[in-house]
């Protein structure tokens, strides 16, 4: 890190930086090196490991674009029960809570002094989620948890930083495909996987592929969509995946989607999420689709 600068180094060939206007926090855990800066344009900004995590200034962008998509598509109605790999810093959580039909949050993660360092702070982005009696926090690894639950849930967000992996602390051993045939088995048969999937642009886009490929070996429909979030400078992917046969969100329109914001009487106006967005979320060009 240069004097006064933070640089974003995740892609190889192209490095990101930030200019820093104050550093909050730096620690290193048992499981990740934490960094909290103030940084002139996106305000408090979390890095792990050298990698830029959110911002306050526009994590609402990548948090509703991966929750909202998937509980829109479930009835308003029915009581949900929810399971978040990676509590992070809370905003899946409190995106979560805006919907009054999610009965239950189970959130697990590997790192608890990083949870704690997390609620400390970044109130403005969880919230309180974290004492909601709905939210039910374990620590442990993803990967142990799937292992020794039975329970099934409606969705499953997996939030984790290592996304290419099961989570921080899981055995190398074991592969991806072992890992997601795990969430697959603990899916009701209506439910959703959905998960981050790193860079997916015109350019950078061939880890969402390799994730995706992987995917389509265990579920039977499989989506992709994409936002762009200016802290990640690019558009970052996630998948949408269903052990249901017909699921398409592909034929959910615009105004479908606005009947069922309506029907879901969300607590709080969002900020980003919106029919006309949840149909560019989808939206993707020509080659993109071909090599999906």
């Amino acid at each position: 890190m240069k004097k006064n600068w933070y640089t974003d180094r995740y892609s190889k060939n192209l490095h990101t930086s930030f200019k820093i206007k104050k550093v909050l926090f730096e620690k290193k855990t048992k499981f990740q090196k934490i960094q909290i800066f103030d940084l002139f344009g996106f305000g408090k900004s979390l890095i792990t490991d050298g990698i830029t995590q959110s911002a306050q200034k526009d994590e609402f962008i990548y948090h509703e674009s991966l929750i909202h998509p998937a509980l829109i598509l479930q009835p308003a109605n029915k009581e949900l029960e929810i399971l978040v790999l990676g509590a992070g810093e809370g905003a899946t959580l409190r995106e979560l809570l805006k919907y009054k039909n999610v009965k239950k949050i189970t959130t697990v993660d590997i790192d608890k002094e990083a949870v704690g360092i997390f609620k400390k702070f970044f109130p403005e982005m969880h919230q309180g989620s974290f004492d909601d009696k709905r939210v039910d926090l374990i620590i442990d690894s993803a990967e142990k948890f799937l292992l020794k639950t039975r329970k099934k849930y409606d969705v499953i967000f997996s939030d984790i930083s290592d996304f290419t992996f099961f989570n921080l602390g899981s055995t190398a051993k074991k592969s991806q495909e072992a890992f997601y045939k795990l969430i697959y088995k603990r899916l009701n048969k209506n439910g959703f996987f959905v998960m981050h999937t790193s860079n997916f642009s015109e350019i950078t886009n061939k880890e969402h592929f390799d994730l995706k490929k992987i995917l389509d070996k265990i579920f039977p429909k499989v989506f992709s969509y994409r936002a762009y979030v200016p802290f990640f400078a690019d558009f970052w992917g996630f998948l949408i995946s269903s052990p249901d046969k017909k699921f398409n969100p592909l034929k959910i329109s615009a105004g479908e989607t606005k009947k069922r914001i309506e029907k879901s009487k969300l607590k709080e106006k969002l900020k980003y999420f919106s029919p006309e967005i949840f149909q560019s979320l989808f939206s993707l060009p020509p080659f993109l689709k071909n090599k999906n």
